[in-house]
Parts: C-alpha cells; sequence; structure tokens
C-alpha cells in the first residue's frame, strides 16, 4: 500500500488582525502539489478552524484530498459560544475521518491530541507569533525533534525556535 502523505495543523486560538486567510488556502495548494492528500485539523478555535474549512474548500477543486479531525476528547466544545459550536459540528459532518477519545476534558487531552496529530504527519502548517508558553508552541517543539517538516504562516522565524 502507497504511504499517503499529511500535513497537520497548530495554531493560536487568536490571530492578528491582519492575518490573511489566503495563505492557508496557498499552502494547501503548494502542498498538494508536492504531493498531500490527508489534512488533520485538532477543531479547536482559531487557526484549527480556520485550517479545517480551508481544506474543506481546496475539496472542492481536488475530490483526493481529504479532511481528518482529531479531537481531543468528547467535550472539547462544552464552553464554547453557540455559533462557535455549530462551526465545528460543520466540520465534523464533512470530515473524512475523525479521531476523538471518548475522555473527558482534563490538562493533558491537548498535548496528547497534538502530539498525535504530529506523529501521523509529514508536514505541520503552524500559525506561531512567539509565544513561547502555548500548546502551539509544544507542538512545534515536538515536530522538530521528531522531523516533521514545519511551514509557519505566522511572524514568528522558526528556524532558531528550540
Amino acid at each position: 500500500m502507497e504511504k499517503r502523505v499529511k500535513c497537520c495543523f497548530t495554531g493560536h486560538r487568536v490571530l492578528a488582525r491582519d492575518f490573511d486567510e489566503k495563505c492557508i488556502d496557498e499552502t494547501i495548494e503548494a502542498l498538494y502539489a508536492s504531493g498531500v492528500r490527508v489534512f488533520i485539523s485538532g477543531g479547536a478555535l482559531g487557526f484549527d478552524m480556520l485550517a479545517g474549512y480551508a481544506v474543506l474548500r481546496a475539496k472542492k477543486v481536488h475530490s483526493d484530498i481529504e479532511l481528518w479531525l482529531y479531537l481531543p476528547c468528547r467535550d472539547q466544545d462544552a464552553r464554547w459560544r453557540e455559533d462557535d459550536k455549530k462551526r465545528r459540528e460543520g466540520l465534523i459532518k464533512s470530515a473524512d475521518y475523525i479521531h476523538c477519545p471518548d475522555i473527558p476534558y482534563d490538562s493533558t487531552v491537548m498535548k496528547a491530541r497534538n502530539y498525535k496529530m504530529v506523529d501521523a504527519c509529514d508536514y505541520c502548517v503552524s500559525y506561531f507569533n512567539g509565544k513561547y508558553v502555548s500548546g502551539t508552541a509544544q507542538t512545534i517543539r515536538y515536530a522538530k525533534r521528531t522531523g516533521v517538516a514545519l511551514i509557519n504562516l505566522g511572524t514568528y522565524d522558526l528556524s532558531n525556535f528550540k
């Protein structure tokens, strides 16, 4: 069986006001051209959600693209606003594959989900602004340690990130 090239997304919940979502579309298109067919989103608010919907837009052009969701726990959206819950539900309904452990939220689920996404992937697209104490930073560090190719759509230069 041929190995399928995969990419995951990690990023902050709050993005810069001048962030242009088109860069996600362009990055997905470039990754598609290099052979990526599976894109994995963690389904969180902010960058994860934007990336998931960008993958769905790309699927309209490239029918062989798949959106996989790696959700951290069954009640990820328990404290979310209703409109955000509906957007998440839209991703869930459109996903080709969903991994969601049947566990409640606790302090460990996000890290476990992030590491699982990175372990499954060849590429990791991030939106990172330099906030060193964050789940995004933790995920980028792990991707660097494991040799996953990183692409940052935020303003921070990852070349010297430790």
